[in-house]
């Protein structure tokens, strides 16, 4: 069964896989190359949900814009997250830029899906993708490039999956893993992948894939994580998210 990452995601426990599998945990990226392009366009999401705090994961895809996880900013009992920080590239106590939005949307039958089938059922995770808008830039003018591309996740291009985690690890430092599979489609625009795991607090945060030598585009965005058997889901940039991020987010 898929567990929520982002939205109690304390509550994920063990990430130990019940055979050998070769899978990559997430590890700390570090102060140099969280502050360096493209890693720095992730950033840290605070948000209050009813009446608890938590953290999930963004990227920053347009100069007043980031893309998270839909969970992150509504849910079936909370409703609508309230005081939603982004503190983009931090490390520790050190923060490039910290905002907090001014706008939030959500994909287009997220909502829906969650009060019929649960925020952790394949039909929700393949519409989970939210956007945050901002009344200033998040980097300066700078954002990471994006790409309605499938064959980036299912292909040969080389992957890498950043966000915040707040289980193994603080919560404060940005956290990296590495695909040694392709992404396989479980429903619609939800992938999953068994040679990797997430984190409590990842969700939301970027799947880059590099399309050429130094040319990184967000192609998915991270949104849920298994213990049995270890695995991550992501929501994939498809034709559908190509349309949401151009309506919402060009800004």
């Amino acid at each position: 069964m898929k567990k929520l990452i982002a939205l109690l995601s304390l509550a994920l426990v063990s990430l130990m896989p019940a055979t050998a599998v070769d899978f990559a945990n997430p590890a700390p990226v570090g102060s140099e190359l969280t502050a360096t392009f493209p890693y720095s366009m992730a950033g840290q999401v605070i948000f209050t949900s009813g009446d608890s705090d938590y953290q999930g994961s963004g990227v920053v895809v347009y100069k007043r814009s980031a893309l998270t996880a839909a969970h992150n900013l509504w849910d079936v009992d909370g409703g609508w997250s309230t005081n939603l920080e982004f503190n983009r590239a931090r490390h520790d106590n050190s923060i490039a830029s910290k905002r907090f939005a001014t706008r939030m949307y959500v994909f287009g039958g997220y909502q829906r899906s969650a009060l019929n089938y649960g925020a952790d059922s394949d039909y929700s995770f393949a519409r989970d993708l939210g956007g945050i808008r901002f009344a200033s830039f998040l980097a300066g003018g700078s954002y990471a490039g994006w790409k309605f591309d499938l064959k980036l996740l299912t292909g040969d291009a080389y992957n890498i999956c950043l966000g915040y985690g707040a289980d193994a690890h603080s919560g404060d430092e940005l956290l990296f893993v590495e695909p040694s599979l392709s992404w396989a489609k479980i429903y619609k625009a939800y992938y999953d992948n068994t040679s990797v795991t997430f984190e409590g607090g990842m969700s939301g945060g970027p799947v880059f894939a590099e399309v050429k030598p130094g040319d990184w585009r967000v192609a998915g965005i991270i949104v849920s994580g298994s213990d049995e058997p270890p695995s991550g889901g992501i929501h994939a940039i498809t034709a559908d998210s190509a349309k949401f991020l151009v309506t919402y987010l060009r800004y």
